[in-house]
């Protein structure tokens, strides 16, 4: 079923499971249209990241 929420409601349940330890196989989708929108709204925004190489 496909619902229209917020996304402080979707980033707020995405870092629960992620706290949790649970999988996130089943945000894929939405995690790339999340992405797709920081990258519209806020593209030279700076965060810290681990970068793994290779």
């Amino acid at each position: 079923m496909k619902r229209e929420i917020t996304i402080r409601e979707f980033v707020t349940d995405l870092l629960r499971r992620i706290d949790e330890t649970k999988t996130i196989d089943c945000c894929k989708e939405e995690i790339k249209t999340f992405a797709r929108l920081a990258m519209e709204k806020m593209p030279d925004e700076k965060i810290v990241v681990d970068w793994k190489e290779g």
